[in-house]
């Protein structure tokens, strides 16, 4: 039962562990290639020395305290985590580098004390040669439907239904308990009780979640995709996922855009003043569709968001049913969004892609394919607007301009608008608009064209300042990739981006912020689990010294 459970556990431990880094290192190539290198490591290391361990001296009370000591050294992972997170950004000079020196931090140890315990067992249960091959195959076994199990558990149970850091206690404290009651004597066993007290009891308890909150938390949720926060501020909520904003609403007035780049997906009617039909691709708290219902009465909108948790949300929390129970001129498709443009017959005026974060891009978002897809979905004046984050120059501009070279090659004419006036070297959101008419405006004739049209001058603020965030100076492109389905190197590429600092304030309160809260309460705790590790040091110790002492015995009595 024991090689079962470390195999539910290891790959629980995996998944879990994973949504304490994609906050801070992003839900990337380079993060998850960390996870499962490190824990394939941390697994093989413990194969070898395990084997090695249990031909010297098998023991299965030492076989039942090397389970323990995995499940102690897990029960500090939430604890920990924000300092090694820190320590890892800080130290290691690229974004991948940290989350892998932050993963080895984390995980190492205990894949490496789980990885012990399989040929450890080969070991204990053999008793002749002969049946060694049917004996080892049979716990491998055992074990890898343990990884199997707990795959699926984790990701169709545990983690859309319990906190992080629930999970994480939960696998530890299952290590301790399991194996001090089937092996160890009565102080590990104190010891496991003294742990769930410590977590659980309700004078101590750790409350907080994993991510800090910027404002008072009004829901958390982990959504299949992603972890979900909604804060409330004075008179704004904001909607985090993964500890990066993606909206925010004035609660006296939910259909105005509180965030600055969100105005400028206005800038497609410039384009196609005639625009009707009108799609966002990426939902969020739903600020730009609400906002164009509002001030457009004539269009209609069809959002596609690939997070049922993350629409939910919006209902409930962004007045986006309010809002919508009288028009009726909403549709909201919770789908992939390169599918759902698949398989759509529907033709649309504007395209408004808002589904990137400055931690993560859907590679199949931005290749060439995909853009050719885009381009036979617009009607005959089509425009497409694509909210990038980046810069102007240095390597925070590489994916920009990828983006750029690679849309390009479908549509005729594009335009740049930074959002942070001229200030184009910082990293900021970047408007990328595409028209399939080949016609090229200049910041003059876009002025002209604004006062012209009525509807976009007179109920949209700014329209004017917006025109002249044209940013008219060659891109240079013939460094930067070509994006394909078969070769998008978008992690390379959003990688710099990744560790710098981002110009929307709010970003700097909940990201590269996780773990546990750091309260009195957090601080004593992990005094006492510092004091229970001591005392489990010396007990191991102990065991290890005994059973040398009966070993020695025992070749004396032989002689």
């Amino acid at each position: 039962m024991l090689v079962f459970i470390t195999g539910v556990v290891t790959m629980s431990l995996e998944f879990s562990t994973g949504r304490i880094l994609i906050p801070v290192f992003g839900s990337s190539l380079y993060t998850w290639g960390s996870l499962i290198g490190v824990i394939l490591v941390g697994l093989s290391l413990g194969y070898h020395i395990g084997g090695r361990l249990a031909d010297r001296d098998p023991s299965f009370l030492k076989f039942c305290a090397i389970i323990f000591s995995a499940g102690l050294y897990i029960i500090f992972i939430p604890f920990v985590s924000p300092m090694v997170m820190g320590f890892s950004t800080l130290y290691a000079s690229e974004s991948q580098y940290a989350s892998l020196l932050a993963t080895s931090i984390l995980l190492m140890m205990p894949t490496f004390l789980l990885g012990i315990v399989t040929p450890y067992a080969v070991k204990l249960a053999t008793n002749t040669l002969s049946k060694l091959g049917n004996i080892a195959g049979n716990l491998y076994s055992v074990s890898t439907i343990g990884s199997i199990i707990g795959t699926f558990l984790t990701v169709f149970v545990l983690i859309p239904e319990f906190e992080i850091r629930y999970i994480i206690f939960f696998l530890g404290l299952t290590l301790m308990i399991l194996s001090s009651l089937i092996g160890l004597s009565k102080l590990p066993r104190i010891l496991a009780i003294s742990v769930v007290l410590l977590l659980f009891f309700p004078t101590t308890s750790l409350v907080g979640g994993i991510v800090s909150h910027y404002g008072t938390l009004v829901y958390e949720k982990e959504t299949p995709y992603s972890h979900l926060d909604i804060t409330d501020l004075g008179n704004a909520r904001s909607l985090y996922l993964n500890g990066l904003l993606h909206s925010k609403m004035y609660k006296d007035n939910p259909t105005d855009l509180a965030i600055t780049y969100t105005k400028y997906f206005h800038l497609g009617f410039l384009f196609n003043g005639d625009a009707k039909n009108i799609l966002f691709i990426g939902g969020g708290g739903f600020s730009g569709p609400k906002n164009f219902l509002n001030v457009y009465p004539n269009a209609t909108i069809d959002v596609v968001e690939i997070d049922p948790d993350v629409i939910d949300a919006a209902k409930k929390y962004f007045s986006l049913d309010y809002i919508n129970s009288d028009l009726k001129r909403l549709r909201i498709f919770n789908d992939d969004a390169r599918n759902f443009l698949s398989n759509t017959n529907q033709q649309y005026d504007i395209i408004i892609l808002d589904a990137f974060s400055k931690s993560y891009v859907p590679f199949h978002l931005m290749t060439l394919e995909y853009f050719k897809i885009l381009e036979e979905k617009l009607g005959p004046n089509g425009v497409v607007i694509s909210n990038l984050i980046g810069s102007g120059v240095g390597d925070t501009s590489d994916l920009f301009r990828a983006v750029y070279k690679t849309m390009s090659e479908v549509f005729p004419s594009l335009y740049v608008f930074p959002t942070v006036n001229d200030n184009f070297v910082i990293i900021q959101n970047v408007m990328l608009i595409g028209t399939k008419t080949d016609k090229d405006y200049n910041k003059f004739e876009l002025t002209q064209i604004a006062s012209k049209n009525n509807t976009f001058y007179k109920d949209i603020p700014y329209a004017t300042d917006f025109v002249e965030d044209l940013y008219e100076r060659k891109i240079k492109t013939d460094d930067v990739p070509l994006l394909t389905d078969k070769l998008a190197p978008v992690e390379n590429l959003i990688n710099p981006i990744t560790s710098r600092s981002y110009i929307i304030e709010e970003q700097i309160g909940p990201s590269k912020r996780t773990g546990l809260p750091w309260t009195e309460n957090t601080m004593l705790s992990l005094a006492i689990l510092t004091l229970i590790v001591i005392l489990w040091v010396f007990y191991m110790k102990k065991i290890w010294k005994r059973q040398i002492h009966n070993n020695h015995n025992n070749i004396t009595a032989e002689e």
